[in-house]
């Protein structure tokens, strides 16, 4: 862990505690070492902080090009070892980089769906098959996660972030020149992501997801 990322820890535990009453659940689901997928629903921008702040392992995300045309944001994701992908078209650079990240035994942080949710609730929404297609190509494994805001996202809310079980490659069995195959993988492991939130309790509610950790 970069020491730029132990400081974003460090100072951004008890910030986040002063505006936001989150919780991490079941953190003991990502494996201690070993490169995998870690694939979490997309709600806000403020995502990718809470996984942060509760995940035992650094994240290298892989984020919309767009975020890093912002000097502040770019700066930031770039540091906490974040890197672009240009949607809509086939980034090879992208890719090469993700497989990386996985291989020398790292966990890549994906929003399998490609953009936050456009469900009013904050429903996950329907993948892209990306996660799919990186999942074939590394052998590695995936953990789902989700977040939930229980509604609108904003300060003084209950913000429920939890890990599900590991998914063994394996188990898979992705085909990458089948595109029927992709989207089938796709869609279980949204599935999972889904099932997580569904756990988690709607908006204004708040569902029992085991041991609360920050």
């Amino acid at each position: 862990m970069s020491a730029y990322y132990r400081i974003v820890r460090a100072l951004g535990r008890p910030l986040a505690r002063m505006i936001f009453w989150y919780k991490g659940h079941r953190r003991e689901n990502v494996p201690e070492e070993g490169g995998l997928i870690l694939c979490c629903n997309h709600t806000s921008y403020l995502d990718i902080a809470f996984l942060v702040l509760t995940c035992k392992r650094p994240i290298f995300f892989m984020a919309k090009e767009e975020l890093f045309h912002n000097p502040i944001m770019g700066w930031f994701y770039r540091n906490m070892g974040g890197f672009p992908i240009k949607r809509g078209a086939g980034d090879t650079a992208a890719m090469e980089k993700a497989e990386e990240i996985v291989r020398r035994g790292d966990i890549l942080g994906i929003f399998p769906e490609g953009t936050r949710t456009k469900e009013p609730d904050g429903r996950p929404m329907r993948a892209k098959s990306g996660v799919a297609v990186i999942a074939a190509a590394t052998g590695a494994d995936v953990v789902p996660a989700a977040v939930n805001y229980h509604g609108k996202v904003g300060p003084f809310k209950r913000i429920d972030i939890t890990y599900g079980e590991k998914i063994p490659n394996a188990a898979l069995q992705v085909d990458p020149t089948s595109r029927q195959d992709l989207k089938r993988v796709t869609g279980e492991i949204m599935s999972r992501i889904t099932a997580l939130w569904e756990e988690m309790g709607g908006p204004g509610k708040g569902g029992k997801t085991g041991e609360d950790k920050a």
